[in-house]
């Protein structure tokens, strides 16, 4: 191949990663998304603080997501999609420039190659009710904190910013310590003096471990002295370590095996090959003693670690949660197309790499078709997301896709409810929502006034953190600024999600949808209008 064409590889297998993520711009909220944006949308739109006027328990990453999202496109579902679409291309950018040491170009075509994985182990196989969370971006952070402790050239600039990236991967996510910790080890690594003394050695580590923990120390600085500002970091502190702390305690996931299973089963075959070609290439280079490509594979095997670890240090095993490795996944990849091109090129057949690239990669994902609901959801995102936009489907139709029915939850009734509700309330009447249904706020367009816009830390066992003392302050917060209309969960018949609750506090049925029963309150009673 010329050098023109070459050069064309990244672009062109970079833009079909980001084609095959177009379909995710489509996707509804579900419960998770809809929390995060409810407490960007009020911080960023009414100056509400997370934790002291709006009850979650996340550390603030996606808050701050979706507070940016929402001030740069307004109260749109799509805005952080486009922001993981974005975080998708770096995370393949920089798992290309990973398979290249330090000053050495990146083999063309790789970059694009990382990018087209990355697309395709996240959006084939992570759903609409599994994407925008914290993992996907503490991932890349932390690849990015690896990132420039291997490749800036400059020392002291390699500390600074992987102390920086490390500092905001950890705001998204604590479990992104085991990344840093990577990148720490490499930073020491790269100042080590060959044949030195202990001391010598140590004295060699100190300045960039020092600048990499200025760095690092930034972004949390900075977010516990906003908070503290804003007289909320006691609120902050509370939920995030003592809330928190009891959830992880009373709430338990799957077990580890049975969560090795769930990862394996969904995502085969295409893990489970890369997993093979990773020990493959370890096996073989170690045995070769070509230490170059054992040293790269060796990083993502390391990465493939840190993944494992922060999974298992949640103790959830939740699908969500393996997103953290979709980094290791794409660094695996990147590593396998810059041996697969060298190969090729020996042989030479340089033009083969960028079509069987391609072709091996989509092959396998489309055989995981047979085995989960993620590459399901993007084939449905395609068709129907189609149909419903030339007129050949309608949205109740297309959003009847969206749901996952073991928990409840039916983004169809969400926007149903939440149509209805905007359409009966202007823009400065409350609403209130019980139950774990976030995502009919964002559709509203409302609010409610009170910390408890859900209620899962009120209800349910697990989450029982100040169970009596946040029961006493959401009923005060509801007598002082009674919402035009709550929202109870029809299927539930007692305590604050019941129609009951609140039927004793005079609230009145207006209509019932499904499994939401709209209730008005009784200042504001009108006849009732049909549905």
């Amino acid at each position: 191949m010329n050098s023109r064409a070459l050069r064309a590889l990244d672009p062109i297998l970079g833009t079909l990663g980001v084609v095959i993520g177009i379909p995710s711009l489509l996707y509804p909220f579900g419960r998770d998304q809809g929390l995060y944006y409810y407490v960007g949308r009020e911080w960023v739109l009414r100056g509400s603080i997370p934790y002291r006027d709006v009850l979650d328990h996340k550390t603030p990453g996606l808050y701050y997501l979706h507070a940016l999202s929402v001030f740069l496109f307004g109260e749109q579902m799509w805005g952080i999609r486009v922001f993981e679409l974005f975080c998708v291309v770096a995370l393949g950018v920089l798992a290309g420039a990973l398979t290249a040491r330090r000053g050495e170009p990146v083999r063309a075509g790789v970059r694009g190659a990382a990018i087209l994985a990355a697309s395709v182990v996240y959006f084939g196989y992570f759903d609409f009710w599994n994407t925008a969370q914290s993992e996907l971006w503490y991932g890349t952070l932390g690849v990015a904190s690896i990132w420039a402790a291997v490749r800036l050239k400059s020392e002291s600039r390699a500390a600074l910013a992987s102390g920086a990236f490390a500092g905001a991967a950890v705001i998204f996510k604590p479990p992104a310590i085991w990344m840093v910790l990577v990148a720490v080890s490499l930073l020491i690594g790269r100042s080590r003096v060959p044949g030195a003394p202990l001391i010598g050695r140590l004295k060699a580590a100190l300045p960039p471990l020092l600048r990499f923990g200025l760095t690092s120390a930034l972004v949390p600085a900075m977010t516990f002295a906003y908070f503290g500002a804003k007289g909320a970091l006691p609120a902050m502190f509370d939920i995030v370590v003592g809330a928190n702390a009891y959830y992880v305690k009373h709430e338990q996931g799957d077990s580890p095996w049975g969560g090795l299973f769930i990862y394996h089963w969904c995502f085969f075959p295409l893990v489970p090959v890369l997993l093979v070609v990773l020990v493959v290439a370890l096996v073989r280079s170690r045995r070769s003693g070509d230490r170059e490509t054992f040293s790269r594979y060796g990083l993502a095997a390391v990465v493939t670690a840190t993944g494992y670890a922060a999974v298992v240090m949640q103790g959830k095993y939740y699908l969500l949660h393996w997103g953290v490795m979709v980094p290791a996944w794409t660094m695996i990849s990147a590593n396998a197309a810059r041996s697969w091109s060298e190969l090729l090129s020996k042989r030479g057949r340089a033009w083969a790499f960028a079509p069987t690239f391609t072709a091996q990669l989509v092959g396998l994902w489309c055989m995981a078709m047979i085995s989960c609901e993620g590459p399901n959801m993007w084939r449905l995102g395609v068709v129907h997301g189609y149909r419903w936009k030339i007129g050949q489907e309608s949205r109740e139709l297309f959003t009847d896709h969206f749901q996952w029915p073991g928990l409840g939850f039916h983004y169809r009734t969400s926007e149903r409810a939440g149509d209805w509700l905007r359409e009966h309330t202007t823009p400065d009447e409350t609403i209130t929502v019980r139950g774990f249904q976030p995502e009919v706020y964002a559709v509203a367009r409302r609010r409610h006034r009170g910390r408890f816009f859900w209620t899962t830390f009120l209800c349910n066992p697990a989450r029982a953190y100040r169970r009596e003392e946040w029961l006493k302050e959401d009923l005060d917060a509801i007598a002082a600024h009674p919402p035009k209309y709550v929202v109870a969960l029809t299927g539930i018949h007692g305590g604050p999600d019941s129609a009951e609750y609140f039927d004793a506090l005079g609230w009145k049925t207006t209509i019932v949808m499904d499994e939401f029963t709209i209730m008005e309150h009784p200042a504001q009673l009108a006849k009732p209008v049909a549905p």
